[in-house]
């Protein structure tokens, strides 16, 4: 997977803003490899040293192949070539960003490219490493380390519908599991 030219992150609107709350929660991909894997080396200036990787989380910044995910099929095939490893699992995540951040409407589904740097900052006041007060502050001052990302807010909203239509037109994994409808109570 080759880098972005200008390191971002991919952030799903989940939940637009509401009145008297200041901050909009936005979903990112994330990977996680929960079984430990041989090969990792640690490099600290010159030197290089066996590393046993545990609970590896890594943030999605591009689908394989291509700079930004501008199609349906960049994500699904993203979702297919994750979920066929054993022991890989990808997430959606979530964090918080200040209503500020965003110009004009913002809607459900919409994606942004957020920086490297403020999306670091946004991970961690959501782990409780900022006040908000610094958090807000922090953000003003990376204003400019957002984008809004049309030709991805169309894939990500037509690769959501069809995942609906999938669920929906699946049976259940379990029977017994499965929450009875009006018409069954």
């Amino acid at each position: 997977m080759t880098m972005s030219p200008q390191p971002d992150v991919p952030v799903l609107i989940e939940t637009a803003s509401r009145s008297g709350f200041s901050m909009t929660r936005c979903h990112y991909l994330s990977i996680e490899c929960d079984d430990p894997r041989a090969g990792w080396n640690l490099q600290l200036q010159a030197t290089s040293t066996p590393f046993l990787l545990l609970n590896l989380v890594g943030i999605v910044q591009q689908p394989f192949g291509a700079p930004r995910f501008n199609t349906y099929g960049l994500i699904d095939r993203l979702f297919e070539l994750v979920e066929d490893e054993k022991s890989l699992t990808i997430n959606f995540e979530d964090i918080w960003l200040p209503n500020s951040l965003f110009h004009g409407e913002v809607t459900v589904g919409d994606v942004y490219r957020v920086g490297t740097k403020l999306f670091t900052v946004a991970y961690q006041y959501r782990d409780g490493r900022h006040s908000t007060e610094t958090f807000e502050q922090l953000c003003q001052e990376l204003h400019n380390d957002i984008v809004f990302s049309e030709d991805e807010t169309r894939a990500f909203k037509e690769w959501t519908a069809e995942q609906f239509l999938m669920a929906q037109n699946q049976s259940p994994k379990n029977v017994e599991l499965q929450l009875p409808t009006r018409k069954q109570e």
